[in-house]
């Protein structure tokens, strides 16, 4: 943000950078006195907001206040986050996307920003629980790069992106396919390996927080699955790092040493435990606790156990949907019109299982995939969506019916929550498919389960 002679804009550069610096404090401070630094800054970065708003009310499509305002709201945002304050930072984030589209003609600096709200969004649906939206999100957020070219860039769009993968390989960790969340990290250590002289040069600003959460991502998974030769690879990357100040010294020693013991190398492990140790007595126990909690299932072994447990051939839906390395549901397919029948076919072995009360977990993994093939078909559809839905919407409703069951049964209050505001939206759609004609069989099913 650039001053100004105007008296407002005075105010906001005023109010923001204080506000920055408060939130600085915040980032150092802990428990009672980090809340109340970082509410501070929230109230300074409110009132510049507040001053915007009331200039964008007689200039709504005003590049640089739209601009302005979007920078404002993604520290609001993250702010909110800090402090638990979930859905109104999602709020935030929406707002602070509409601004970034509002801030001028489409180009690679735009996209790349966007991206990297909708990742940041991703993150809050993560946090509260919203397994559907946040997989969405973190699709959306891999999509702004993709579709600017920007993939294949190099720095500083190559860091930027291997961000962006980072906070996209944390929220598949959470809530997607392990498979996803490992080629996420993967991608991203590869640019800043690639990128390396462009990081120590500025290495506060590409390294640090997000090659943490992309190396813990990838270790996890490679421990979990036994690969210990990878696991260790991007331990010793993350722990080199780690002694020239990136990231967290005290994690990387006890991860490091929690691989080394498991993979029955326990003398190296011993001095890398004990250093752990001495630095924060918490490192070691936690890693020892993540690696006993393992990966959730993924899509391809999902595929493969339903089609066992159901006695049902799934070979060609496994090389279809899991064989190939991508970063999002979007990437799955090459073509997204040839996601429907796939995505009926996971809804289908989801719903065998649980009328059969087999795993849960892997019925799970298969109606929510199945769910965001079709919600992404439906998105990247180019007419009307009445065609598309004749064709196409009793299976994503009978998916529906299955992913919200399954997410009842799970407990999940916040998983049922989420699902249920896009499948009332289709319930609508349907209900609209019905009254032209052509009604769907399991409409009524779906209404009422996303009824209120």
């Amino acid at each position: 943000m650039a001053s100004s002679a105007d008296g407002w804009q005075s105010r906001v550069y005023e109010l923001y950078w204080q506000g920055v610096e408060v939130r600085a404090q915040a980032q150092r401070a802990e428990g009672a006195e980090r809340r109340r630094l970082f509410l501070r800054s929230l109230d300074q970065h409110s009132q510049a907001t507040g001053i915007l708003r009331a200039q964008l009310a007689t200039r709504p499509d005003d590049p640089r206040l739209n601009e302005q305002l979007a920078s404002l709201l993604y520290s609001m945002g993250s702010s909110q986050m800090a402090v638990d304050l979930i859905e109104e930072a999602l709020s935030t984030l929406d707002e602070c996307e509409s601004c970034y589209k509002r801030s001028g003609p489409a180009s690679p600096e735009v996209a790349a920003r966007i991206g990297d709200v909708r990742a940041r969004r991703a993150t809050a649906h993560s946090f509260a629980g919203h397994a559907a939206s946040a997989l969405t999100d973190a699709d959306l957020a891999v999509e702004a790069y993709a579709g600017a070219g920007l993939q294949a860039a190099g720095p500083p769009f190559s860091l930027d992106f291997a961000r962006l993968l980072s906070m996209v390989a944390v929220v598949q960790a959470q809530h997607g396919d392990p498979d996803q969340a490992l080629y996420c990290a993967g991608q991203a250590l590869s640019r800043y390996q690639d990128a390396i002289d462009t990081v120590n040069a500025d290495s506060g600003a590409h390294l640090g927080y997000a090659t943490d959460m992309a190396a813990e991502v990838a270790s996890r998974i490679e421990a979990a699955h036994g690969n210990w030769d990878y696991a260790l690879a991007v331990d010793g990357f993350t722990l080199s790092t780690a002694e020239q100040g990136w990231g967290d010294l005290a994690r990387a020693l006890a991860r490091t040493g929690v691989h080394l013991r498991a993979a029955g190398r326990a003398a190296e492990a011993a001095p890398l435990l004990a250093r752990a140790a001495s630095l924060d007595p918490d490192a070691v126990p936690a890693q020892e606790r993540i690696l006993a909690d393992g990966v959730p299932v993924t899509l391809g072994e999902a595929v493969l156990r339903a089609g066992a447990a159901l006695g049902e051939p799934v070979e060609a839906l496994h090389r279809a949907l899991a064989l190939s390395e991508s970063a999002s549901v979007t990437g799955r397919l090459p073509h997204l019109e040839a996601a429907p029948p796939y995505a009926r076919r996971l809804g289908q072995l989801a719903a065998g299982l649980w009328q059969s009360e087999g795993d849960p977990d892997v019925a799970w993994r298969l109606a929510l995939e199945s769910h965001l093939l079709y919600y992404t078909a439906f998105r990247h559809f180019v007419g009307d969506p009445r065609n598309w839905l004749r064709e196409h919407g009793e299976g994503w409703a009978q998916t529906g019916i299955t992913v919200l069951r399954l997410a009842l049964a799970q407990d999940s209050g916040a998983a049922h929550d989420d699902l249920c505001r896009p499948l009332a939206a289709l319930s609508g759609h349907l209900e609209e498919l019905a009254k032209a004609g052509h009604p769907i069989a399991a409409a009524a099913e779906l209404a009422r389960m996303t009824a209120g």
